[in-house]
């Protein structure tokens, strides 16, 4: 902790600039993609919201997009080593099949378990990513339990063409680089990007004389619209990833956990592809708006060891949405104050395995599928030009299981002071089982349960943002509780050594308080502080793992040399951090807790011209050695140094 007092008191004493210090952005103009059914302002949102833009990305040499989530309140990281290992995110103690996660309106998560890895995705082209905290299901459907997660790809920002690139390499044998093309018309839009990034990664295992742990990503993404009218316009979006990921051998029940994982030449191969088109339109004299998505992604993916492929899987969804947006105040929607927005959805859902060779019974090469059909609408009012009310409610048709309906209501009301926002929702929530969950594919190890229920939950939150000095500083303090019933879990049988997933009895209780600041104290100088406290139980009481209990994080930039120069520092802390011992004798349900870690990022960045800008950054600064999850070794210090021009 020494150290972080080092930092803060370093930055707290750099000279200040002398012009006039402009306001500090809360941000309550943006307009949100994520806030409801069709985008609205984010001071209208009475949910729990954080955003991390483009520009914050850059500053802080962000080169996975779940390193700049790590930043926020609410959201615990969880990743098996070096950048490219298999990375989770886990919203206010749910867990991580509980995020919803888009990618430019796709549903990203893998259709077999319902979980998004972040590894593979990179941060080069996101303009900026949402998180919604809290029951979602009345509007973005089931899976959304704990939030929901948006990305959205960059654009171009103004008429004409724009390019833009950059290259780095780093000590760890890391290298990458992109380039973009985006082109805005009168009537039409265009932007490409090509991102390609080799990490040379470390030894995760630790076995002296191990080979390397690296990963290998590209990444493309294509989006246009068009506007054939006035009042009819076109689009699309596609992103296509291809990854290789070296990992070592985990060992069950290893007699120390110095033997769980141990060197070995594992390899994984993953393509991922994203795509929508929509048409969007509207009638009655902009009173009413129509839009209907059709969205598509397929996760691929192949294992390989010592060069022989060990398993080869395909997992699709297809998803289309219908929905109308009706103005009850006003001529046209942009002008209403009080809107009813009605959806119609439909899934499909499809998993198997795909080598015959592999497989050591005929049904796992099944086609296991399963259709949904949802119903959803939304009433958004705001009242006395100060309270903004949304009210959301949806149904569920499941051929597989119980259907189900959600609802949630949120309000927020900014005070007469103009500095006060008070912030409140609550809702319900609903989480289907996985495909793999439901059916198996794996008999040898693991059995499908077709009888599983889909989970429940409850929750609410209430919270006051309050901003001061004539809005050179913000902060946003939020309580939340969340319940959650028929949760599904992994239940091993010792006697066959096979897995199934059960429902498990009893209820779940998650609360905490999240807290999020930031000040600018002097010209060019930025502080900022997230902090979240979370109290997450089994039903046993139990605490919930890779939640950790205490994650606070301080951040500190400064802009001089007449804002050409950058300097940034980020402190994450994280204490209460458990996993499970898989250590022997394994005990279903033993723990072990992890040692508090302080982990220090560094960049840098200076505009050697208005194109072009040179930047560096060092990861883990201090060496902290410390593990996400049990047996994985996170990286130590890197340094990486960079060149990036935009014309």
């Amino acid at each position: 902790m020494k150290r972080i007092a080092m930092f803060v008191a370093a930055f707290a004493v750099m000279p200040a600039h002398a012009e006039e210090q402009e306001a500090l952005s809360l941000r309550l103009d943006d307009i949100v993609v994520t806030g409801g059914l069709t985008p609205l302002p984010a001071a209208a949102l009475g949910r729990s919201l954080s955003v991390v833009t483009a520009e914050e990305i850059e500053a802080k040499g962000i080169v996975y997009a779940a390193d700049a989530l790590r930043a926020l309140p609410g959201i615990a990281v969880s990743r098996t080593g070096a950048p490219g290992g298999v990375t989770t995110i886990r919203i206010r103690g749910a867990e991580n099949t509980h995020t919803q996660v888009f990618i430019d309106g796709v549903k990203a998560a893998s259709p077999d378990n319902l979980t998004f890895d972040f590894s593979g995705l990179l941060a080069s082209d996101i303009e900026r990513i949402e998180v919604l905290r809290g029951p979602q299901s009345a509007l973005f459907g089931a899976n959304a339990i704990g939030g929901v997660i948006s990305i959205v790809t960059k654009r171009a920002k103004a008429p004409g063409f724009t390019t833009s690139g950059s290259a780095e390499v780093g000590t760890d044998g890391s290298w990458g680089g992109d380039v973009a093309g985006r082109w805005r018309g009168e009537r039409a839009g265009l932007a490409l990007s090509v991102a390609r990034r080799e990490t040379g990664g470390f030894d995760v295992s630790g076995t002296p004389g191990g080979e390397d742990d690296g990963d290998e990503n590209l990444t493309l993404s294509l989006a246009g619209d068009f506007d054939a009218t006035e009042n009819l316009r076109f689009g699309g979006t596609l992103r296509y990833i291809n990854r290789t990921s070296e990992f070592d051998q985990f060992n069950f029940a290893a007699p120390n956990r110095a033997g769980l994982l141990t060197d070995a030449d594992l390899e994984g191969e993953r393509k991922e592809i994203y795509g929508s088109v929509f048409g969007e339109g509207e009638t009655f004299g902009g009173r009413a708006r129509h839009r209907l998505t059709l969205g598509y992604t397929e996760v691929r993916d192949e294992q390989f060891d010592t060069g022989a492929k060990t398993n080869e899987t395909k997992g699709s969804r297809r998803q289309a949405r219908f929905q109308t947006t009706f103005a009850l105040d006003a001529a046209n929607v942009d002008a209403a104050d009080h809107t009813i927005t009605a959806a119609v959805d439909y899934e499909r859902e499809a998993f198997r395995n795909t080598d015959p060779a592999l497989v050591f019974d005929p049904s796992q090469l099944i086609l296991q599928t399963r259709e949904q059909w949802s119903g959803a609408a939304e009433y958004r009012g705001r009242f006395l030009d100060a309270v903004d009310v949304q009210l959301g409610l949806r149904h569920d048709l499941n051929d597989d299981f119980r259907d189900r309906t959600t609802w949630s209501a949120s309000a927020s009301w900014l005070l007469p002071n103009q500095t006060t926002r008070l912030h409140g929702s609550i809702g319900t929530g609903a989480q289907n089982p996985t495909l793999i969950d439901q059916f198996g594919f794996f008999p040898g190890s693991f059995v499908g349960n077709p009888n599983l229920k889909p989970e429940t939950s409850f929750g609410w939150d209430v919270g006051v943002e309050q901003t001061f000095w004539g809005g050179r500083a913000a902060v946003d303090v939020t309580y939340f509780q969340d319940r959650l019933k028929d949760e599904i879990v992994s239940q091993f049988d010792p006697v066959t050594f096979l897995s199934t997933s059960v429902n498990q009895a009893g209820t779940s209780k998650r609360r905490g308080v999240e807290i999020a600041g930031r000040v600018e104290p002097a010209g060019g100088l930025t502080l900022g502080l997230t902090y979240t406290f979370l109290d997450a139980e089994e039903p046993n009481g139990d605490v919930e793992v890779r939640r950790p209990r205490h994650d606070l994080g301080l951040e500190a930039s400064y802009r001089f040399a007449e804002d050409r120069a950058l300097i940034a520092v980020g402190i994450n802390h994280v204490a209460g951090l458990n996993d499970f011992d898989f250590t022997a004798p394994f005990v279903a349900g033993s723990q072990i807790a992890f040692e508090d870690r302080t982990v220090v990022n560094l960049s840098l960045s200076y505009a050697v011209t208005e194109q072009v800008e040179v930047y560096g950054r060092v990861s883990n600064l201090f060496d902290e050695e410390y593990q996400e999850v049990d047996g994985f070794d996170a990286e130590g210090r890197v340094a990486f140094l960079g060149l990036r021009a935009r014309f």
